[in-house]
């Protein structure tokens, strides 16, 4: 990914209202879904595919509201202070809608004490922690012990914390 689309894409997903973590893992995300090329045009992001130009405010939504955890600023889904660490807004939203206590209760991040009893909206994967593994419901941990057997848990409960 070139600089140029970097930056473009930035300026676009902010002025739309959307902040990514990772604008590459954004883009790769709305190629994967929607098989929609990102390029640069006189320094403006355009996204197409084929022939078809998308409207970017529809595809920045629509991959924001389908991929919460790719974006800063889901005030509804924040588990520690880290998870808004580089979005101010978001956290003047967050204490607005919860109060200042919700705010200092919550733990600084994963390896703070007290955050193995914050219940994550984590998604199951191969590629988890145990830690975050440790944090799944019963039925999470059996789906996922069905879609990647015994030698994938074996693998996750070998992985140490991020």
């Amino acid at each position: 990914m070139t600089e140029e689309l970097i930056k473009a894409a930035t300026a676009t997903f902010h002025a739309a209202g959307h902040k990514p973590k990772s604008i590459s893992a954004v883009l790769e995300q709305i190629k994967a879904d929607h098989g929609i090329e990102a390029t640069v045009s006189g320094g403006l992001l355009s996204l197409k595919q084929g022939s078809t130009t998308f409207d970017l405010g529809t595809v920045v939504s629509a991959i924001a509201e389908k991929h919460p955890r790719l974006f800063y600023g889901g005030a509804g889904t924040v588990n520690f202070k880290s998870d808004l660490a580089d979005d101010p807004q978001a956290k003047v939203r967050y204490i607005k809608e919860h109060g200042l206590p919700a705010w200092d209760a919550l733990p600084l991040n994963e390896k703070s004490p007290n955050a193995n009893k914050v219940v994550t909206d984590q998604i199951p994967n191969s590629e988890m922690t145990s830690q975050e593994y440790m944090r799944l419901s019963l039925s999470e941990k059996s789906d996922l012990a069905g879609r990647i057997g015994a030698v994938g848990i074996q693998k996750i409960m070998a992985r140490k914390r991020k």
